[in-house]
């Protein structure tokens, strides 16, 4: 594919960037023309680059500000006390400041057992965050502590816990108490920073109370952004 110059777009040239056919979405390998910081004239001499919609959007993330975004495909279940990774939700972190936010569709086979959660980072730096959800309660001052999936018209806290410790295999944050429901989607929320010295990963791991099921289903998301 022949990419033209700045300087072919121009009424002396017959084409005007107006003149070209509009294109109603964005695909990731539509071509765009960049231009070198040191190119000063326009004209392309050697310093006009290509470069597709997705690596763009993989170097305006870096610049920071713009959302990285991760979802789960698969279900995550674990029945065991042993953390595993949620491998869908692992995003690499360069050098940086960065805040983050899970948002976890949680289920447990049965209503007494609780879900687990540790977050990890494999580069250098320490994620400082806190785990959030809304509690199964039905009156003020009367917190269960279980994991709620519908909450009742003028009732209802949040409960969480923070935490400033990575972790793997041992989960550190989460409820012993268990669900309001078995076996149907709740939401819970990690948000969290990190500051990252040395590249590396971020990791979400998840097991159960007890050998009982506990799974974070299809959708659960990870949303990153780059503030430093």
């Amino acid at each position: 594919m022949v990419v033209p110059r700045l300087a072919d777009f121009s009424p002396e040239q017959g084409v005007e960037v107006f003149d070209l056919t509009a294109q109603t979405d964005l695909q990731t390998g539509d071509i765009f023309i960049v231009v070198d910081v040191s190119d000063t004239t326009g004209d392309g001499n050697g310093t006009t680059k290509k470069i597709t919609a997705a690596t763009m959007l993989a170097g305006l993330q870096v610049l920071g500000g713009v959302p990285r975004v991760k979802r789960v495909g698969t279900q995550h279940a674990n029945s065991t006390v042993t953390g595993t990774k949620v491998t869908d939700l692992d995003i690499t972190l360069e050098v940086g400041t960065y805040i983050f936010n899970y948002y976890l569709i949680t289920r447990s086979a049965t209503a007494t057992t609780g879900i687990q959660f540790g977050v990890n980072f494999t580069g250098t730096g320490t994620p400082i965050e806190h785990f959030r959800f809304m509690d199964n309660s039905t009156a003020l001052n009367t917190d269960t502590h279980a994991m709620d999936d519908q909450g009742v018209l003028g009732f209802g806290t949040v409960q969480g816990m923070a935490n400033r410790t990575k972790t793997t295999t041992a989960p550190n944050m989460g409820t012993t108490v268990g669900f309001a429901t078995a076996a149907t989607d709740t939401l819970c929320m990690i948000e969290g920073l990190v500051i990252v010295t040395a590249q590396g990963n971020l990791e979400l791991w998840h097991s159960s109370e007890t050998t009982t099921s506990t799974t974070v289903e299809v959708g659960s998301s990870l949303m990153v952004v780059k503030t430093a």
